[in-house]
């Protein structure tokens, strides 16, 4: 009786090698898997032709391109399409490679099970929009759910209307830097009951009543990004959106109070607000309108991109403590890198908010490392912090491994979690590692890594 070798890949069942290989972020990986054996193979290439982009290496000196398009590959072998579920086209390919397109188009046919669909063009003459009209007459017979359009130019209303055709969508993101805005007038209507995450990147000049009317309409919106948008519309537009979770969009100043008085329908877990001033006084009635936002316990991520003309601005002392009236045992993540908080602010974020992951913000520099370290003291779960500072940076190497013990004490001190510090550009992570020592014996060491922008000291 002979005994037959069974592989460790065979052995494996093939239900849980997608499962493994799907954590791979590295295509090449992917690659390698698949001709490792059947099995990798079968589990690594739907993993591979899940998403397909083209890629455009330009060449401006000489005015030429390099253009590698995955369609040649379908065309060779069609039994990869049933595999794609999103695809991502470009405008150059007809401007650069314009023998291509065809090959394209007769790609985009076999895709039967796609889902999503991406167009980018950044030409500033619109010439291209013929070949994205093209696609859309394809991807009426195919199950696509969603559809990302990137252009410099506008929608025409030719295109327009072709878009209106579409209605079973989840997703539509439209960036256009030029042209109409179009912001679903006459559209939203048809996406109503399915439209579950949408983009408008150009929403100024629009009238605040229009917008609220349109996103009326769409009671299924989960996320929901704004450029442009009047922040007076903003809060009445919540009131409308019950399931809605993720929210970003911008400040506009002083204006922003809507007669609509009812507190938003949504409650929000992702919050992200863009905003400037050029006014001495900063950002007056900012913190208000942010509270007005999430007035209910809920927000797990906040994101604040502020920029001032008239200097470092910072975060009111008040404000953090409004929020965590609110949110203290909800909000995991903060992000502020464009603003300025006191180390003692730090600590204050740190003690009001315990379920505090990662944090992110500006502050001032200061020699003395344990303060840094006090900063984070209570702040028991968590796992990373970006302090950046703009006034300092490192003048030795010496300095560099000073911090890193002050990164080390932080990430030891009793009942820490943190593993990732950054302090203006010097970056530290740390692990627990198994080494073996002289006499063969493993024990467990916290090591600590700096990665160091080396040319500060070349």
């Amino acid at each position: 009786m002979t005994s037959q070798k069974t592989s460790t890949a065979g052995a494996l069942p093939l239900d849980v090698l997608p499962l493994i290989l799907e954590h791979l972020s590295d295509r090449r990986d992917l690659c390698t898997c698949a001709q490792l054996s059947k099995a990798f193979h079968h589990a690594a290439t739907p993993l591979l032709y899940r998403i397909l982009d083209v890629r455009v290496v330009t060449k401006r000196r000489l005015q030429t391109a390099i253009v590698v398009h995955p369609s040649t590959t379908i065309l060779q072998k069609p039994e990869y399409a049933k595999y794609v579920r999103h695809v991502r086209e470009n405008g150059a390919v007809g401007l650069y490679r314009p023998d291509l397109v065809e090959g394209c188009r007769r790609a985009l046919k076999l895709y039967v099970n796609l889902e999503g669909f991406t167009w980018s063009d950044d030409t500033a003459e619109g010439n291209n929009e013929r070949d994205f009209a093209a696609y859309l007459d394809i991807l009426h017979t195919l199950p696509v759910r969603e559809l990302v359009i990137r252009t410099f130019c506008g929608l025409s209303d030719d295109v327009w209307e072709r878009l209106q055709d579409f209605t079973n969508l989840s997703k539509v993101s439209i960036w256009c830097m030029e042209g109409k805005p179009r912001i679903l007038q006459g559209w939203s209507e048809k996406l109503g009951a399915s439209l579950t995450h949408l983009e408008l990147g150009r929403c100024s000049g629009v009238p605040a009543s229009i917008l609220i009317s349109v996103l009326s309409q769409l009671p299924h919106l989960r996320v929901l990004r704004l450029k442009g948008a009047p922040s007076s519309a903003i809060l009445e537009i919540l009131t409308f959106l019950p399931h809605l979770v993720t929210l970003d969009t911008e400040y506009f100043g002083q204006a922003t109070f809507s007669r609509y008085d009812d507190v938003p329908a949504a409650s929000l877990k992702e919050l992200t607000v863009r905003t400037s001033s050029v006014h001495i006084q900063g950002f007056q009635q900012l913190w208000t309108w942010i509270r007005r936002l999430t007035p209910r316990p809920s927000l797990e991520s906040f994101t604040l991109n502020a920029f001032s003309t008239q200097g470092e601005a910072l975060i009111p002392r008040g404000f953090i403590l409004d929020m965590a009236n609110t949110h203290k045992d909800t909000l995991r993540h903060f992000t502020a890198d464009s603003m300025q908080m006191t180390l003692e602010d730090i600590e204050c974020l740190c003690t009001v908010f315990p379920e505090l992951q990662t944090l992110s913000c500006s502050t001032l520099f200061t020699p003395e490392g344990a303060r840094y370290e006090a900063s984070v003291a209570k702040a028991n779960n968590l796992r990373e912090i970006r302090m950046n500072m703009n006034n300092w940076m490192p003048s030795n190497k010496m300095s560099a491994a000073f911090y890193m013990e002050v990164a080390r004490n932080a990430m030891l001190r009793e009942g820490s979690v943190l593993r990732s510090v950054t302090l203006g550009c010097l970056i530290y992570r740390g692990k627990w590692v198994y080494k073996k020592t002289e006499d063969g014996t493993h024990r467990v060491e916290f090591e600590i890594v700096g990665n160091v922008i080396q040319d500060l000291w070349d």
